[in-house]
């Protein structure tokens, strides 16, 4: 009965957007008493040169997946496995970077690397032998570089931090003793131990980048680069929205994550899992401080300084710009962008709006996520399997088709049609967006626990729900603190997955900061975006704060 009900709940909220998906995109249409199946959504997609070419854009800007996983190894390995001077303002500037919404950030590059009036092309061209700006934003080059340094280096590095925490270190100490080098430790034992984390982290990165929306829109648009996201918006956004088109691209999208999704799981089938917590004990023990450490911690310290503050700080003085981008004008400054963002009455509602969305699909998020990843690890259930390619599907779905789909599913149930215009249509759609994430990395962060300790509480008489609370979540607390810290950011951050079902009064930051630059109002969408950076850094502090109260510490 258990197996059953736990299918049937992931079914309800995986498989029907699917199917949605798939049936909308056959452009149904009611004929008397039947329906009618037609192809002309698929014919339109696939006749447009158009459409090719945002595919063959969307995986060449993919190509910085396998790079950032390299260096995002390399970067966790060092900061919890040495003694690198500086190493927490390292770790707090990573959490800080990828808590910022890539919109905001990529203001503040434009700012600096614009054709124009970019800060860092003027400067350059006053030198005697410069006479044409070098570098562009608005460029394949130039997307990829906001990615790499606001999104894909940062959640990686995040991703994989807990998981190393979690690796006992006597296992690379035995090999230490043995004679083996640190390059051979980490290539025989450190990197097959972590396998599934990492595989995890890259394919998280790559469907980020598959799906990508708000950069690839203001970047990509002057140069005339498309993408999946955009192309799909183009659809949608039209009067009349052509939905059947959205959904026959969207169903391709689906089709290319899900066999993602089955390669990953039979790879995770072939290599399992290995638990690196029992009940003997761990060693959390990091190498100590020696003469390289000094010279990694200046290059990881100028390298967020340049990626993550950098930005930032263009983004500052640009909020007040009288003129977005001109610093050079005889007058160029004004705080009357700033007296006009906080009087605005959206700008209040939407940081209500983002503030308790953020919560809400936090909080209630590792709950589920948590109870769903314990059931697929530890429960004894028929359809296992099934369980963990269902967990997966909200993946396939572009986060505005699921958006979409979700709103078209309350709209014409009856009863549910009186959601529309709250935040529940937007806290459901983001929490079954989150959900493979969430349950992949707490999935991952309990089989690394033995199952011996949760037995032993059995046989203390200890009940499910004791036993989770005592046991199982205080062992995995330093990726429940980071599963908490990726849902609320990525809701926080969110355009594509709420962008066409939040109402004028549901609108969050993101989306106001996001319409603020359609509409041209450059000004006030860096006021925003200075706003968001400042809930950021709250954010991280207390995030940081909670982590040592709770002993989460390398």
């Amino acid at each position: 009965m258990f197996s059953t009900l736990f299918l049937l709940g992931i079914g309800a909220v995986t498989v029907a957007p699917v199917l949605y998906v798939l049936i909308a995109s056959f452009d149904v249409a009611p004929m008397g008493s039947a329906y009618q199946f037609g192809l002309g959504g698929w014919k339109d997609v696939f006749s447009s040169q158009r459409t090719w070419m945002s595919m063959v854009y969307t995986f060449v800007l993919s190509v910085r997946v396998p790079i950032a996983t390299v260096v995002a190894f390399a970067i966790s390995w060092l900061l919890v496995r040495v003694e690198i001077p500086g190493h927490r303002f390292i770790e707090l500037a990573f959490w800080f970077g990828f808590l910022l919404p890539a919109f905001p950030m990529m203001m503040g590059w434009i700012l600096l690397l614009d054709e124009h009036h970019g800060l860092f092309n003027v400067m350059l061209m006053k030198l005697p032998f410069i006479d044409a700006p070098i570098f562009s934003i608005y460029s394949i080059p130039g997307i990829i570089w906001v990615h790499f340094a606001l999104t894909t280096v940062p959640i990686m590095v995040i991703l994989l931090g807990p998981t190393l925490r979690q690796l006992d270190a006597s296992f690379e100490e035995a090999a230490d003793m043995s004679g083996a080098s640190m390059l051979t430790t980490m290539r025989r034992i450190t990197i097959p131990l972590l396998m599934p984390a990492i595989a995890t982290a890259f394919i998280l990165a790559l469907i980020r980048s598959l799906e990508a929306f708000e950069v690839e829109r203001i970047l990509g648009t002057p140069v005339n680069v498309n993408v999946y996201s955009t192309r799909i918006y183009d659809f949608v956004s039209l009067e009349p929205p052509l939905f059947p088109q959205a959904m026959a691209l969207g169903t391709i999208f689906l089709a290319i994550l899900l066999l993602l999704a089955i390669l990953y799981q039979a790879y995770l089938d072939r290599v399992g899992t290995q638990a690196t917590i029992t009940s003997r004990g761990v060693s959390l023990r990091a190498r100590p401080e020696a003469w390289w450490t000094y010279a990694v911690s200046v290059v990881l310290i100028g390298y967020v300084c340049v990626t993550i503050f950098l930005p930032l700080v263009m983004l500052l003085l640009g909020s007040f710009n009288k003129l977005f981008g001109f610093f050079f004008l005889d007058d160029p400054w004004t705080s009357a962008h700033w007296l006009a963002v906080l009087r605005d009455a959206r700008f209040l509602r939407a940081i209500v709006t983002s503030v308790t969305i953020g919560l809400t699909v936090g909080l209630v998020g590792v709950l589920i996520f948590s109870l769903v990843a314990w059931t697929l690890v530890r429960a004894n259930i028929w359809g296992r399997r099934l369980a963990n390619l269902m967990v997966w599907l909200p993946w396939a779905i572009p986060g505005m088709i699921l958006g979409v789909t979700l709103l078209g599913m309350v709209l014409q149930t009856p009863g549910l049609s009186i959601l529309y215009g709250t935040i529940v249509p937007l806290l459901l759609a983001l929490i079954i967006k989150e959900l493979p994430i969430g349950v992949q990395l707490l999935r991952g962060s309990i089989a690394q626990v033995s199952g011996q300790l949760e037995e032993a509480a059995v046989m203390c008489g200890a009940g499910f729900a004791m036993i989770f609370r005592r046991v199982t979540l205080p062992l995995i607390a330093p990726m429940l603190a980071s599963v908490f810290l990726l849902v609320f950011a990525s809701t926080l951050r969110d355009v594509s997955t709420v962008v066409l079902i939040a109402t004028p009064g549901t609108r969050t930051m993101a989306l106001l900061m996001f319409d603020f630059t359609l509409s041209g109002q450059l000004e006030s969408a860096t006021v925003v975006g200075v706003i968001i950076a400042m809930i950021c850094i709250i954010v991280t502090g207390a995030s940081f704060k909670i982590r040592s109260k709770i002993g989460i510490q390398r």
